[in-house]
């Protein structure tokens, strides 16, 4: 078994991307555009449950997502690879980055979750079990407050659709307990490649750039945290072009050989 994932470009850095709560990687859709496909391949890679894995079951931990994304390398034939997560999925590049650092060249942390998870209590995870398991509208009225009022309710109307459409409702459940609560199996093992966070402005308070900063910055050895002031949770579908443009800044630097900076 392999998670499913498809790729785009052919460049010699090889980088996985993994999806968030709320979709598949489809999220990425309208950021290709923007992505080197000469420098980069780019390993858009579904959780179990989600888009192309979403016949995979599984127990939907950080561990267990951590060794899928290890076969998706082998299978590509990548012994050294970058890796992408985002906001839960944040925690699997995590967990890799501590793991394996002779795989890991670098990390990418996009809107990402404490490593010791949110800290939720039980009344938490029985919010965040009512949202996964229930109907659109009970995930709309849930979810609107938080994420509605900024940025529109035809941006809710979408992200709920995409949500029915790429995940597997049981998978979401569990996947919540996993960022929510559980967080890493070594929440204070140290990172010693380099990590990238980027926070958004308009995000949660706990996923902002001086949080971001506060919760990694006693594991991570090697960081940089930027904030996007303009971009919530999703800055790949809200602030595409700036984003890319930060993580290739970034991969080129940290790349096995370093690449060249981009052209003017």
């Amino acid at each position: 078994m392999t998670l499913g994932r498809h790729t785009y470009g052919n460049g010699e850095t090889g980088v996985i991307v993994l999806n968030d709560w709320l979709c598949d990687t489809s999220t990425w859709d309208g950021a290709r555009a923007y992505l080197d496909g000469r420098r980069f391949t780019w390993a858009f890679t579904d959780l179990r449950g989600y888009g192309d894995s979403h016949g995979i079951l599984g127990h939907y931990t950080v561990a267990e997502a951590a060794t899928d994304v290890l076969e998706v390398a082998d299978f590509l034939g990548w012994e050294r690879f970058a890796i992408i997560g985002h906001s839960m999925s944040s925690l699997v590049a995590m967990h890799l980055a501590q793991e394996q650092p002779d795989s890991v060249t670098s990390a990418v942390l996009l809107t990402p979750v404490p490593p010791a998870g949110m800290g939720a209590d039980e009344n938490v995870l029985a919010f965040l079990d009512a949202v996964a398991l229930g109907d659109d509208a009970t995930r709309a009225a849930r979810l609107g407050p938080m994420w509605g009022e900024r940025l529109g309710s035809t941006w809710m109307d979408y992200k709920l659709a995409r949500w029915r459409e790429t995940a597997e409702p049981r998978a979401v459940a569990a996947y919540a307990r996993m960022y929510a609560r559980d967080g890493l199996p070594e929440p204070t093992k140290n990172i010693t490649v380099p990590l990238l966070a980027v926070t958004g402005g308009e995000d949660a308070p706990q996923m902002r750039e001086k949080q971001v900063r506060e919760s990694l910055s006693a594991i991570c050895e090697k960081l940089d945290v930027v904030g996007i002031a303009d971009s919530g949770h999703y800055p790949m579908q809200e602030t595409p072009a700036l984003l890319c443009a930060i993580i290739q800044r970034f991969l080129r630097a940290n790349a096995p050989v370093p690449l060249a900076p981009e052209a003017p």
